[in-house]
């Protein structure tokens, strides 16, 4: 099921289903509102047209996103402007999962888009946000943080590494600067109420310009690893341990 409203009728929506004035982060970095004088919030109707519980399903998608023990995904990013001048396309997507059931939130400039899933599609569907690439043609990279970032000792100067591995911390600085078509950030939080859950997770993807995508982990070895939609998509579900 998906809903597609203004962020006039979200925000009204979202606040009259949940009792929550915050929507949830990364949609919040999008416009709230459209409208810019009361006579114009009056004509939209909103308690008329979104009365309390009017669309059970819609209520559910809501109050799901707004559960405190929900599993959840947020997607910040941005895709470069294909030209004339026209502004980076920002991707703002927020998807939480309890059990089997997800509802995933999507803001864009003038929509925000609300779908419910099952927990499994969650991983495609947020690729679908993100938008499609091939996978980078290069292989897997991993280096030691420290070596790829430049770490210094306590006074202050630059640590020694061995030949080999000053090559290999110089190809991923050089990778990791290469121009990108897209670029974003992932958070995943594992049911915040179980203290046995992971820490939160994040990942970062790069859609490298006439190369293809990769995915970073940063721990204290980096790995920088080219993946499918297929695999961006497993890789989402696996860290959210939804199987």
């Amino acid at each position: 099921m998906k809903w597609v409203l203004t962020p006039d009728e979200f925000s009204y929506v979202w606040q009259n289903e949940t009792d929550l004035d915050r929507r949830p982060y990364p949609v919040n970095m999008a416009p709230a509102a459209t409208v810019r004088t009361e006579s114009e919030h009056l004509r939209l109707r909103l308690p008329q047209r979104f009365a309390r519980q009017a669309d059970p399903d819609l209520a559910a998608a809501l109050m799901l996103c707004a559960r405190a023990d929900a599993t959840t995904i947020t997607v910040s990013g941005e895709r470069t402007a294909s030209g004339n001048g026209d502004r980076p396309h920002r991707i703002l997507a927020f998807a939480a999962v309890v059990h089997q059931h997800a509802a995933i939130l999507v803001a864009a400039p003038t929509t925000v888009t609300v779908q419910m899933s099952h927990a499994r599609a969650v991983g495609e569907l947020l690729v679908e946000v993100i938008g499609p690439a091939r996978p980078g043609r290069a292989g897997t990279l991993r280096e030691p943080q420290d070596a790829v970032l430049g770490a210094t000792d306590h006074a202050g100067n630059g640590q020694t590494f061995s030949t080999n591995g000053e090559r290999g911390a110089a190809r991923f600085r050089r990778a990791l600067r290469k121009p990108v078509d897209a670029r974003g950030f992932i958070t995943v939080t594992v049911e915040p109420d179980n203290p046995m859950s992971p820490p939160t997770r994040h990942r970062t993807w790069l859609d490298v310009s006439g190369d293809g995508r990769y995915l970073l982990t940063t721990a204290d070895e980096l790995t920088l690893t080219p993946v499918s939609d297929a695999e961006f998509a497993h890789q989402l579900l696996k860290l959210a341990q939804i199987r």
